[in-house]
């Protein structure tokens, strides 16, 4: 059960004092005091969420209590009750950091709807305040030079300024998909735009609808307070529905209604907000498939997809493996001198074909990060999570021979020369020099490769 806020009721009639207490003891944890002494000594000893502050009490002037308190407990509100009813001391104590200004006589429906809508308004305040990071996150690295990653990023910057459209990330789980969202969100270049991730399978389904689209007080037991929801959060930005493939079927129709309409109504509410926002959605499922069998919608499909991005996995753009590596030795080195990995460890991490992707690389270098030895990486233990046991570690793929070593660096060093020159348009020169090679050892390799072909081309 949620501890009730604490209110603190300062004023020196004490039949006012009594009425105030009485009146709000039922739903708050309240406290009392006659006297701007008394008060301070509560507020040494415990934490108020507001006080009730009369603006005269004796010969101590309220202004002084709400310029001191707001200086010292800068997230407490205050209510003033006062018999003045000039503005100028109303806009005064505002000024100061008074949260409502309220003049007496008071009713006490008016005291109640003051308290309520105060706090509801820290409560958001404090709410979006955790939010920040979320909202405006850090920049983010795109780490990457093969050609499928690279004609990604190509289609992802062709975005920028067409932030109507909405965008479909596909690929296999670890391979980047928010990273990517982050990307179309930030080249956009305006700070103040927020990013609203929204992460379905997190979301419990019997509260999903609330957490998407907002809730009234009142709509359904455990609902204390009114609050927005995701799509509401996002407007005038971009909001990431990350696995969405997971979307309860009985929301599809929902969500494709706002997407069409770019409106929201709060579950129960009657009124309708119009919003302004950009869906970027993601999934590691087969969409079709599931379409086909009947659990997700065609037409939000379609709706989703203004341009589908497909990020290609780690084993198929090993020639970035080097680039990510030396990036997250970069990101999670424990000195501010980078370790150099050996050869070895390099050739063991092109080998390997990393079901788990970029996510796996990554925990498996903060790993021999940790276990580092000296001041260079020279082995590193992969778990392979397909094993009977998932965690009895693997130094590669299970029970891998020389040969299949072997063959894995003689299709990395095959995948890489063409590569390069597929970039330069089959120029051979501009190949070589780009591979940092002799003319000799660039024939040789084709020579040993297998790609004879490309000699007399």
């Amino acid at each position: 059960m949620a501890q009730a806020p604490s209110v603190l009721v300062v004023d020196d009639d004490p039949l006012l004092l009594q009425s105030l207490t009485h009146l709000l003891r039922p739903l708050y944890d309240v406290v009392a005091a006659s006297s701007a002494i008394e008060a301070a000594t509560i507020l040494n000893n415990r934490t108020v969420d507001l006080v009730v502050l009369d603006l005269h009490l004796g010969q101590t002037h309220g202004q002084e209590l709400i310029k001191k308190w707001k200086k010292d407990l800068p997230l407490m509100e205050i209510v003033v009750l006062s018999g003045q009813r000039e503005m100028r001391v109303t806009i005064d104590c505002m000024r100061l950091g008074a949260a409502d200004y309220l003049i007496k006589p008071i009713e006490p429906e008016s005291v109640l709807f003051a308290l309520e809508r105060v706090l509801e308004k820290r409560n958001l305040k404090q709410s979006l305040e955790k939010l920040e990071t979320l909202l405006h996150p850090s920049p983010v690295s795109l780490v990457g030079s093969a050609h499928p990653f690279l004609e990604v990023i190509e289609k992802a910057r062709a975005l920028k300024n067409h932030s109507h459209l909405n965008v479909l990330i596909l690929g296999e789980s670890g391979t980047g998909k928010e990273v990517l969202a982050r990307f179309l969100h930030q080249q956009e270049g305006n700070p103040k735009r927020p990013f609203i991730v929204a992460n379905m399978p997190a979301i419990p389904a019997n509260l999903m609808e609330a957490e998407l689209f907002g809730v009234e007080k009142g709509a359904f037991t455990d609902a204390k307070v009114s609050r927005p929801g995701k799509f509401e959060l996002a407007d005038s930005g971009d909001i990431f529905l990350d696995e969405i493939g997971d979307l309860p079927f009985e929301l599809q129709s929902k969500i494709l209604r706002v997407l069409q309409e770019r409106q929201i109504q709060r579950v129960g509410s009657n009124k309708t907000q119009t919003l302004s926002f950009r869906t970027i959605a993601a999934t590691n499922q087969p969409l079709a498939e599931l379409m086909e069998q009947g659990k997700f919608r065609e037409d939000l499909i379609y709706r989703l997809s203004d341009l589908v991005l497909w990020i290609p996995p780690l084993r198929e753009r090993k020639s970035d493996i080097p680039l990510l590596t030396e990036h997250f030795i970069s990101k999670h080195a424990r000195s501010s001198r980078m370790p150099k990995v050996s050869e070895k460890l390099m050739n063991q991490l092109i080998a390997y074909d990393w079901p788990g992707n970029i996510r796996q690389l990554e925990s498996t270098l903060k790993r021999a990060l940790l276990f580092q030895k000296n001041e260079n990486l020279e082995e590193v233990e992969i778990y392979d999570l397909r094993q009977n046991n998932p965690l009895v570690p693997s130094f590669g793929k299970r029970e891998q021979t020389n040969q299949d070593f072997q063959s894995k660096v003689r299709e990395f060093e095959r995948s890489v020369i063409a590569e390069e020159l597929k970039k330069n348009n089959g120029k051979k020169t501009s190949t070589i020099e780009a591979l940092g090679l002799s003319k000799a050892t660039f024939y040789r390799k084709l020579q040993d490769l297998g790609m004879n072909d490309l000699i007399s081309s």
